[in-house]
């Protein structure tokens, strides 16, 4: 699985992977000594990315509470929800967390970001050696091109109308798609602006 970091013209920063993670994650955590970033999942499993975060990022990322995080093939979003994000040694990030709350409308949530994400670095490859992964994990297609997958479209459609969400079949999870999903590699290889409502999100 490739990993990208997005950030949107409005500041807000996420996470999109190539492939669907089979489990959920839980949040995520920046070490600003160096840039590294892992995933928690809700399994208590762990995922230490394979490339730092630049610098450049630190500052908007110290003011980004929750992350977007999702997944993408084809030109379709098969995955989307909220994490929130911890910064090692920050003695004040527990208190900025306490409350913030992840979006009522999660999809929509994501959709706005996605569509006008305007920077990004690679934060995990697979392999590291292949000089084709270098690039955005969307290759040609631009962010803001890309829609639903049929498993998630009904939703988001039912989030934007207020009408309650189906309740979410075991195994399957926010914005899971359990026909999709692939086993994540784990190792101990280690490597926004505020998500907040948006018009999409009211």
């Amino acid at each position: 699985m490739n990993i990208d970091l997005l950030v949107s013209q409005k500041s807000e920063a996420g996470l999109l992977c190539s492939e669907n993670l089979v489990t959920k994650v839980s949040g995520a955590i920046l070490d600003t000594n160096g840039g590294a970033l892992s995933l928690e999942f809700t399994d208590m499993d762990t995922m230490g990315l394979n490339i730092p975060i630049e610098e450049e990022f630190f500052a908007l990322l110290d003011a980004t509470p929750l992350l977007h995080i999702g997944s993408a093939k084809e030109g379709k979003i098969a995955q989307a929800y909220q994490i929130p994000l911890m910064i090692l040694n920050d003695p004040y990030r527990s208190q900025m967390l306490q409350n913030v709350k992840t979006p009522n409308k999660p999809l929509a949530a994501f959709h706005y970001f996605v569509k006008n994400c305007v920077l990004g670095q690679p934060v995990h490859r697979d392999d590291m050696g292949n000089e084709d992964t270098i690039g955005c994990i969307l290759g040609d297609v631009s962010p803001s091109a890309l829609e639903f997958a049929q498993h998630l479209a009904r939703r988001h459609g039912m989030e934007l109308q207020n009408v309650p969400a189906p309740e979410i079949l075991p195994g399957i999870g926010l914005g899971g798609n359990s026909s999709t999903t692939t086993r994540r590699s784990t190792g101990k290889q280690t490597g926004s602006g505020n998500t907040t409502n948006s018009d999409d999100d009211k």
